[in-house]
């Protein structure tokens, strides 16, 4: 006998990833083509109050569309930060899911948008919320640090939360104090 309520969302990622595998690539736009969604997309975030905030690692083109609108394009941490700063009511984030779940940590009355929710970063799929909760509970003798390339959910768990810059002073700082440290989400930054 199954459980419905565990079988029903693996079935249904089993669907969406089939779909996503098959689909056949977009045909590439012409220039015109390119023209025209882009002047589309200016139009958009004027009138939406909505500004693009754009990861490095993304496309030339939609880094070059932030800049041209007035967004931004930075690292994850600085494009949450960027969207506390501006005053638009909307960020469209193009990054991956971790980076869009940090701008809504940080601006909690502002709409969030991503393009998409598949794409996802290796260091935050390594660390599945649930398994991380459960290593906490077993070591509560632990001050729980994570990097911020993280979900939501693993960041919820810890008692702080660093970037690559601030990572090595923290954890000096917590050492320091006699602190046992348990840190997330890989061994190489830790």
């Amino acid at each position: 006998m199954s459980d419905l309520a565990t079988d029903i969302p693996r079935l249904r990622e089993a669907v969406i990833q089939r779909l996503i595998e098959e689909a056949p690539p977009p045909a590439p736009l012409s220039q015109e083509e390119r023209e025209a969604l882009r002047a589309r997309i200016k139009v958009l975030l004027k009138e939406r109050d909505a500004v693009l905030v754009v990861h490095f690692y993304v496309d030339d083109e939609l880094q070059k569309l932030a800049e041209e609108t007035g967004g931004h394009v930075s690292d994850s941490l600085d494009m949450a930060d960027f969207g506390s700063r501006h005053p638009a009511k909307t960020l469209v984030v193009v990054g991956v899911r971790f980076m869009g779940e940090t701008a809504k940590i940080l601006n909690p009355e502002k709409r969030v948008l991503m393009p998409t929710l598949q794409a996802e970063c290796s260091l935050d799929v390594g660390c599945p919320a649930e398994e991380f909760s459960a290593f906490c509970d077993q070591h509560p003798d632990r001050t729980v640090v994570v990097y911020a390339n993280t979900s939501a959910a693993v960041k919820a768990r810890a008692d702080w939360v660093v970037t690559s810059s601030n990572a090595l002073a923290i954890v000096k700082h917590l050492m320091a104090r006699g602190e046992k440290i348990l840190w997330a989400p890989d061994r190489h930054l830790g």
